[in-house]
């Protein structure tokens, strides 16, 4: 899958009216997999992004018929042009968003009616790849650092990792200047994730939390560059290589 989504909560609404550019459903730089069509996650009533090939503007469709591991039935109203070339090439990409993950396939269009509803036949995928929506995954850690600014120096105590964020938590008193910080401000943060990766960039505090002697941090990444965003990535996915089950 070639198309990329928005960074915001990807979502796939059919309009009233289908046949217009469907949304974009995947983040650039998601971790890809490549499966067997049966690990295709897929349900009656699920919204579907078509294209005619890769690089193709995206139409809304409704899935409303599955012959399992053999057809879909999808309902989308098409336009003319579109129509047309389906007549000479059948071939077409399916996306859709489902269970934390955008699906996507090709497939070929094995019939196609127009009464009682426009609908297209299509054969179930042999293979289909899918795109995990990883700055959504995180991870619990124990990390040591600093957190610098006009509160001063302080160290801090990373306690879970995300590739858009983190949190961390700090020992304080009364007569800690970092007990003033408030949501919205930004900080410098500084450790190190191991084998001499120095992770060093600034956060945006989103979220302030104190209870007995100890202040929770929400921190959102910001001005993190290529090279930075992708250690700290790579350090999620480490992590969740030996967590799972």
């Amino acid at each position: 899958m070639q198309d990329s989504p928005d960074k915001d909560q990807p979502t796939l609404d059919v309009p009233q009216a289908t046949g217009t550019p469907a949304h974009k459903i995947a983040n650039e730089g998601q971790r890809l997999e490549r499966l067997p069509g049966t690990h295709l996650d897929i349900e009656v009533g699920s919204a579907l992004a078509i294209k005619l090939s890769p690089g193709d503007q995206k139409y809304e469709g409704l899935l409303v018929g599955v012959g399992v591991f053999s057809y879909l039935i999808v309902q989308a109203r098409l336009p003319q042009d579109v129509v047309t070339r389906l007549a000479s090439n059948p071939n077409l990409v399916i996306q859709h968003l489902a269970s934390g993950a955008v699906y996507g396939f090709r497939s070929v269009v094995m019939n196609r009616v127009t009464v009682p509803a426009p609908l297209l036949f299509l054969a179930f995928p042999d293979s289909v790849e899918r795109v995990v929506l990883r700055r959504n995954e995180r991870v619990s850690v124990n990390i040591h650092g600093s957190l610098h600014g006009h509160y001063g120096d302080h160290e801090i105590m990373l306690t879970d990792l995300a590739p858009t964020g983190c949190q961390m938590t700090a020992a304080i008193d009364l007569r800690s200047p970092l007990r003033n910080v408030k949501p919205g401000e930004e900080l410098l943060l500084s450790c190190d994730l191991g084998r001499g990766q120095m992770l060093i960039t600034p956060v945006l505090i989103r979220r302030v939390d104190e209870a007995k002697g100890l202040l929770s941090l929400g921190c959102q990444f910001v001005k993190l560059n290529e090279e930075t965003s992708k250690m700290v990535e790579d350090f999620v996915q480490s992590v969740l290589k030996y967590s799972r089950s």
